[in-house]
């Protein structure tokens, strides 16, 4: 499962640092008097009543002698007759448990079918219909299923919990003209009247929470990948969309298949588009839901991609459906797993500076997280609902952890361990220590004590470096301090880090262990270095004080052949400033060929603004055609107020072929405080673009620009009938706009309640960031009853937020 961060970005609402909230406790996987064997499905739907009716056909396996009834996982439901093995059952049912008696006590390996009638109208979760009302009618009617982490049991009854895998198999009648897809492989499709019927079989094991139904006026895309069906399901008329998307998951089937050393296990792929997806994606057994936002046009192509996502979605294939965390506590194993390999392919597919800032980003979104929201360890069982598991710790830190384990290990018994690990453990559930010993079996090393540190412990190395040179003994000194503050969560780290220093003889490296709170190294070299660098190949997730000279870090952006070096100089850079720092990056820029560094350099020069520096980005803005590069040396212009900087954005901000280099250019614009930029805004409010990015973009620009109609305007668009995309983009401006406004609490009050969750959860954020206490209510309510975990959890945070704001006045 994936949080799509252009759809819905995880806030970081701080209240007081704490990941567990009041109420959170310890959580084990329930225990299991039968083994699932196989569920069998068979399903009618009802649009209009957003209802389905169904039998739902479970064989059970004793595990121990001694079991007389089966507890199955079921909300909401509308119960009809209930049997097993084919005769009448007494149940209890509480709407919640449907605890189902057997007539006799079962000895171990006893097989049993319970077969259960019910009916589902309107779930508040796991099954969505989606389709026109009053807000938008021309909306295409779809029904989809999302059963992380445990909202199988809204739609039909089971024991739903990841541990117990079952084979499934499902019958479902749908409107003709429509397509159902689930798990498995399609066993018929046949006409019924004025229905068709598809029947879908998984007949590999997997989790509840893996099974789907997607539902829809689809147009099906196929392709092949060594002979098997990799199939795309969209909206009609969004093919070429779907290709751009979806095209590159043949090429990553087999990577992921090569580099595992495990082929893809099931009898076909597929991708459904969603509309109104509540992820970017969701990683079900061979049939993976993804959102339909991530279907692009060309413009948007130029530097979007869906890559990542399909990716991530496609590891989950192995890691996560192959392989199943045993319980929530383990889900790194899932989503660490997935969001590493998706930057794998990155590293496959286009190199490996691509793959740096990949791995870089995700650090430095888990660095946010940690630092204004909380800490924790990645491997925990104490929470409260298993989505707050869900968050920056369990995707970006994990994948940064999986990158260093590489790195200690070395590549071929990385990859060593990686085959072992998914070959011993294929249609198993797994727990962390599933992994360690596979390391051990493939390596013979005992890892402990680097998972204790970085998976059951919490935080990171904060390193103080200092260097200087001995002239006597012809030496680079270095003193590594630790500086964390430590804590039962948090110590030392013990790590292998490479020291590098570049001479006129070239460079040389040392690896030394770093392990204690202080270490000062020696190492002999042949004369003095121009540079210095620690961690050079930047393997390790730190933070770093390491202050160089000016001299040091012009060598660094001058000849330093990574790309997370280029540009860590350039910032260095730009925060020294003056005549030396300006002319290295002046001169850097033209030269520099990747976009990262070319946008760190223009953003350095943006901090400078000496005249010597606007020019250069006046030049690189004319000259410089990535649209991604482009976007940071607009983002630079931004910080600079002169005539010639307004005239430059204003004549561009039209041409730009890039949606995001536009909206950019918008925001920049904003920044000159300039009158007449508010024409070039509303221009911009009347275009249409993919994803509405270039409107959601003229609402933050107009949101900066402050304008006396900036709260009406926005609150337009926030309206339902709006897009979402722009929704969420206006209520997220009205969080920045609406302290003390009570008109704008009571909009955002309104808006906790709508029919959309990643607008209720923009509005609950909102809420957050103007402070009102006298929404509380409003905010406690949506902490009670069926709701999706993240929507409690921001509630519950808000809440606590703005309690203390209360206490502290």
């Amino acid at each position: 499962m994936r949080e799509e961060r252009m759809i819905c970005r995880h806030a970081a609402t701080a209240f007081d640092g704490r990941f567990t909230l009041k109420g959170a406790e310890n959580h084990y996987a329930p225990d299991r008097a039968f083994d699932t064997e196989h569920i069998r499905l068979d399903l009618r739907l009802d649009f209009r009543a957003k209802s389905l009716t169904g039998t739902c056909e479970t064989t059970l396996r004793a595990i121990a002698d001694g079991a007389d009834q089966m507890a199955f996982d079921a909300v909401g439901f509308r119960l009809g007759k209930i049997r097993v093995d084919g005769r009448p059952a007494k149940f209890d049912y509480d709407k919640k448990k449907l605890t189902v008696r057997f007539p006799r006590a079962a000895r171990a390996g006893q097989r049993a079918v319970v077969s259960i009638e019910y009916k589902v109208v309107r779930p508040p979760l796991g099954l969505h219909f989606i389709g026109p009302d009053r807000g938008y009618p021309d909306k295409p009617r779809q029904v989809w299923t999302q059963g992380e982490d445990e909202f199988a049991r809204y739609w039909f009854p089971c024991h739903d919990a990841p541990h117990d895998r079952t084979t499934t198999e499902m019958i479902v009648r749908v409107p003709r003209g429509f397509t159902a897809i689930s798990n498995g492989r399609l066993v018929r499709k046949a006409a019924a009247g004025r229905e068709t019927l598809f029947h879908w079989k998984q007949e590999i094991p997997h989790a509840t929470y893996l099974v789907t139904l997607a539902v829809g006026e689809f147009s099906e895309i196929k392709e092949t990948w060594r002979g098997k069906p990799v199939l795309y399901y969209v909206p009609k008329g969004r093919e070429d969309d779907a290709r751009r998307a979806f095209g590159n998951t043949p090429k990553m089937m087999e990577f992921y298949s090569r580099k595992i050393g495990v082929p893809y296990a099931y009898p076909k792929y597929a991708q459904v588009a969603a509309l109104d997806f509540i992820f970017g994606g969701m990683e079900n057994t061979s049939a993976t839901t993804q959102t339909a936002l991530t279907l692009h046009d060309e413009r948007a192509h130029l530097d979007f991609s869906s890559d990542p996502l399909v990716a991530h979605e496609l590891a989950h294939q192995w890691f996560g459906d192959l392989l199943t965390c045993r319980d929530w506590s383990h889900a790194w194993l899932n989503e660490s797993f997935a969001t590493y390999f998706e930057a794998l392919f990155t590293e496959f597919d286009k190199g490996p500076d691509e793959f740096a800032v990949e791995l870089h980003n995700n650090g430095e979104i888990y660095f946010e997280e940690d630092r204004d929201h909380y800490r924790r360890p990645i491997c925990t069982k104490v929470f409260k609902h298993p989505s707050d598991l869900f968050d920056r710790h369990l995707y970006e830190k994990g994948s940064r952890v999986l990158h260093m384990l590489r790195h200690v290990l070395g590549e071929d018994a990385f990859w060593k361990s990686m085959n072992i690990y998914v070959s011993d453990n294929r249609g198993r559930v797994v727990e962390t220590r599933q992994l360690l010993d596979a390391i051990e079996k493939a390596t013979g090393k005992n890892l402990s004590r680097f998972f204790d540190q970085w998976i059951y412990g919490a935080g990171h190395p904060e390193y103080k470096v200092r260097y200087w040179w001995d002239p006597r003994s012809k030496e680079a000194v270095v003193r590594v301090i630790q500086a964390q503050a430590t804590n039962n969560e948090t110590g030392l780290f013990a790590l292998p880090v490479t020291f590098a220093f570049r001479t006129a003889k070239g460079e040389k490296r040392f690896t030394e262990t770093v392990e204690k709170r202080s270490h000062l190294f020696r190492f002999k070299l042949d004369g003095e270095p121009s540079l210095a660098l620690f961690d050079p190949d930047h393997w390790i997730l730190k933070k770093v004080d390491f202050p160089k000279n000016e001299s040091m870090w012009v060598q660094q952006l001058t000849v330093d052949p990574t790309i997370l070096g280029r540009a860590e100089a350039a910032r260095a850079l730009g925060r020294l400033g003056g005549p030396v720092a300006t002319a290295a990056l002046a001169a850097a820029l033209p030269k520099e060929k990747f976009w990262h560094a070319q946008s760190e350099i223009a953003q350095a020069l943006g901090q400078i603004r000496t005249p010597a520096a606007v020019e250069t980005l006046l030049r690189a803005h004319r000259g410089v055609e990535h649209p991604k590069a482009r976007r940071g040396i607009i983002a630079a212009l931004g910080e600079v107020k002169t005539l010639d900087v307004r005239a430059a954005l204003m004549e561009s901000v039209e041409a730009e072929k890039s949606y995001f280099a536009h909206t950019q250019t918008l925001r920049s614009l904003a920044k000159q405080g300039d009158p007449e930029v508010r024409t070039v805004l509303d221009r911009a409010l009347r275009r249409d673009s993919w994803n509405d990015v270039i409107r959601s973009g003229a609402l933050e620009a107009l949101t900066a620009l402050r304008p006396d109609d900036v709260v009406a305007v926005l609150k337009r668009h926030t309206a339902y009938g709006v897009p979402h995309t722009r929704r969420m983009a206006a209520i997220r401006c009205l969080g920045q706009v609406g302290v003390g406004r009570e008109d704008v609490r009571k909009h955002l009050q309104e808006l906790v309640d709508d029919d959309y969750l990643l607008v209720q959860l923009a509005a609950v954020r909102a809420l957050t960031l103007i402070g009102d206490e006298r929404c509380i209510s409003a905010l406690e309510r949506l902490t009670q009853g069926h709701r999706d975990g993240r929507l409690i959890r921001t509630a519950e945070e808000a809440v606590a937020k703005l309690k203390k704001n209360v206490e502290d006045k």
